[in-house]
């Protein structure tokens, strides 16, 4: 009881106190439903105790309603303002069904044609069990997502008219869906279901009206997700509200429609991003805080090393201790070490190429560094690759194609704007810039980011394959500044994905992939959020220091996030045994471990948490001979 106790006690200082992501923002792309076991009727009208208890989002529009996906637009040229968008979800989940509740505010609840009416528009992304995207999720019309719409349209083609009378309820489209004519069969409803309540009249607006709330429920078993067991699940969700006022009659002073959004706008493409919907069993409406989401990715700070020399060799040792993203044509296992939902929306494609798709005999790996120093963002390419050749197509080229997200500029959708910066191989095996570092591109003066590239030893650029290669290593310089960041890297926060090209050419046997960290193109769905932690310090994690330390010190762990393995680094001033024990939130001890006698000097040892499930973990090092105790904090994304 007295260790429980001293380990709560610890949870609460150290929650307290500056961490690895404590000092970033709050993540706008993600959520927790808390799990219930009460009863949930779905009636709209949102009654039960637990809705008051659950997460919840606020969108609005001209709002920002979370970055990097989420947007507003007119869907109106008139675009009038008398009764602004402003809904708010929540989320709860009972055994395998996510319940999402919408309220939104609005004194003209009312029909219209497509873009011009009130309702949702959605999808829930379906979780791959194997294999890489591109594969189509059956009876649902796009790739691995479900449209859900539902909402008063009044086109011959949705409802005949039906959903313009006086008092009408919304229509079931979409996928899963149904013609607003008939009644919703049961073998529809097992896979989402929805229940609108209006605090007033539909199509009529002889008297303004409050609200409409909507809950909808979703069998998360259908679309591959395992909600119940221990680590829980992250369900792939995005939501469009639409709002159009004052159509019934047309006032022309007062008509108006647009639409709001949450990470993607549309129901039948898995654009921009998606929201991330958190799931635990313990994580309930009465187990208190929900825990904190940390980013994807923790990027550390190289301020003790020395700037890179840009000539795309990757010699210097900032490159050689810095941490790294692996990408593999074909190579599941490393698509399914990525951090959290990046292992399903990652993929792969290859193109056919002059006229076929020929086995790919050489799938490249490509290893890509990264850290960051002062406003400035660094990204190294280590590829592994027998034939190195420099091909004018985009489906035979060699190189990367790199999306970051500008923080202080957004597109037609409102949306941050995505940067393509992209290179490829040329024929002289140099760099080839394309994309929006091409001569007509967002960096044409080469302002904001510089690439080099260099050739591997028996590397020779040629077009036919006669000769085997060992690859290259390219080096790129990011100025955070010129992306919108203000000095001292604003928030740290940075959306960004990464595509790797790989072309090779043979007589008769040419062909063509490319495979993608998260989002392939601008449009796409996914952008990993990355963190650059001043706090993260870059460092040899083989501990080859210089000289001996003074006292008995935790140097952190590395990376942090994880899945599942990190590296803990310690010092220790004389020779002693070190216990290794690490405890969940609750003071629950879950490791417990010798690390044998160490001696005098720095200390790296892996720990594997693949047997935990994912969260907050607390970790204490004490040296046995002096009862010395040192305490850490570390996070477990899976």
């Amino acid at each position: 009881m007295k260790t429980r106790l001293l380990m709560m006690a610890l949870c609460v200082v150290m929650l307290s106190s500056l961490t690895a992501y404590g000092q970033m923002i709050k993540r706008t792309d993600a959520i927790w439903a808390r799990t219930t076991t009460s009863a949930i009727t779905l009636d709209g009208k949102l009654t039960e105790a637990d809705w008051a208890k659950a997460e919840s989002l606020r969108v609005q529009m001209g709002k920002d309603s979370g970055i990097p996906g989420g947007g507003w637009v007119w869907e109106d040229s008139r675009r009038n303002n008398t009764d602004p968008t402003d809904a708010t979800f929540k989320f709860l989940v009972k055994g395998d069904s996510l319940y999402v509740a919408v309220i939104c505010k609005d004194k003209s609840v009312t029909g219209g044609n497509f873009n011009q009416f009130d309702g949702l528009l959605g999808n829930i992304r379906y979780k791959q069990a194997t294999g890489f995207l591109k594969t189509p999720f059956p009876q649902a019309r796009t790739n691995q997502a479900c449209e859900i719409f539902y909402g008063w349209v009044t086109e011959p083609w949705a409802a005949d008219s039906l959903a313009g009378l006086k008092n009408a309820k919304p229509g079931f489209f979409g996928d899963f869906g149904s013609p607003y004519t008939q009644a919703r069969p049961d073998s529809l409803k097992a896979f989402w279901d929805a229940v609108t309540y209006v605090q007033g009249t539909s199509n009529d607006d002889a008297t303004p009206d409050t609200a409409w709330t909507t809950e909808l429920k979703f069998n998360l078993k259908k679309f591959n997700y395992d909600v119940t067991q221990s680590g829980g699940d992250i369900v792939m969700w995005s939501m469009s509200v639409y709002d159009a006022d004052y159509r019934w009659p047309v006032d022309t002073n007062k008509v108006a429609g647009n639409r709001v959004w949450l990470q993607c706008p549309w129901g039948n493409a898995s654009a921009f991003n998606h929201l991330r919907i958190f799931v635990r069993p313990d994580v309930t409406p009465s187990s208190g805080a929900a825990p904190v989401v940390g980013p994807d990715y923790t990027i550390p700070d190289a301020k003790n090393y020395a700037t890179p020399t840009l000539d795309g060799k990757l010699t210097e040792p900032a490159w050689k201790d810095a941490p790294s993203l692996k990408i593999k044509y074909g190579d599941a296992a490393i698509r399914n070490a990525y951090a959290n939902t990046a292992k399903f929306r990652s993929g792969q494609f290859q193109p056919t190429v002059n006229g076929a798709q020929n086995a790919v005999v050489d799938a490249n790996l490509a290893n890509v560094k990264y850290f960051f120093k002062g406003d400035t963002l660094y990204l190294g390419f280590d590829v592994n690759d027998k034939f190195v050749q420099a091909v004018n197509a985009l489906d035979q080229w060699d190189g990367f194609r790199v999306i970051l997200s500008q923080r202080n500029a957004r597109n037609g959708d409102s949306v941050l704007q995505k940067r393509r910066l992209t290179f490829r191989v040329d024929s002289a095996g140099a760099i080839k810039r394309e994309e929006d570092l091409s001569l007509s591109g967002w960096d044409s003066l080469k302002t904001s980011v510089q690439v080099a590239l260099a050739l591997k030893g028996g590397t020779t650029v040629d077009t036919l394959g006669t000769q085997a290669d060992s690859g290259y290593t390219a080096e790129m310089k990011i100025s955070l500044r010129n992306l919108g960041y203000p000095a001292g890297r604003g928030d740290g926060v940075l959306f960004m994905s990464i595509t790797a090209y790989d072309g090779d050419s043979f007589s008769g046997g040419s062909y063509g992939t490319r495979t993608w960290f998260m989002a392939e193109g601008d449009f796409d769905d996914g952008m990993a959020w990355f963190y650059m932690d001043p706090a993260t310090v870059l460092t040899d994690v083989a501990g080859a220091g210089t000289g001996l330390p003074s006292e008995f010190a935790l140097l952190g762990n590395y990376p942090n996030p994880f899945n599942p393995s990190t590296m803990i680094k310690f010092q220790i001033a004389r020779s002693s045994e070190v216990a290794f024990e690490v405890y969940d939130m609750l003071g629950r001890q879950v490791v417990a471990k010798s690390l044998g006698v160490r001696q005098p000097g720095e200390h790296a040892v892996p720990f594997n948490a693949l047997g935990l499930a994912s969260g907050t973990y607390f970790y204490r090092l004490k040296m046995v001979t002096s009862g010395a105790i040192v305490t850490g904090k570390m996070m477990l994304l899976k």
